[in-house]
């Protein structure tokens, strides 16, 4: 997450959701990883300072990227299937 992203209510969300046991949410301070993978949105809006696209990665044990998606739009979601066979094809 980016630092503009870490707040009270990103925090209540994750808390709400009983999520902090079932996801790891990292801290990119600075957006650092984000300018490193390309993650940055061109052009945002005031708001979007520092939010990457949504992307989603599935590493095997060695830390080897085995599946990516980088979505430009946000309002189109992955579909679990995709990320359920990248799993799969992990172990």
């Amino acid at each position: 997450m980016a630092d503009n992203q870490v707040n009270d209510k990103s925090r209540r969300f994750i808390d709400g959701n009983q999520l902090h046991d079932r996801l790891i949410f990292l801290q990119d301070p600075g957006s650092a990883a984000i300018d490193r993978l390309n993650l940055r949105r061109p052009n945002p809006e005031a708001i979007e300072q520092g939010v990457p696209h949504p992307t989603t990665y599935v590493l095997d044990r060695e830390g080897v990227i085995r599946f990516v998606d980088v979505r430009k739009d946000f309002h189109i979601w992955l579909d679990a299937a995709s990320i359920v066979k990248a799993l799969a094809a992990v172990r």
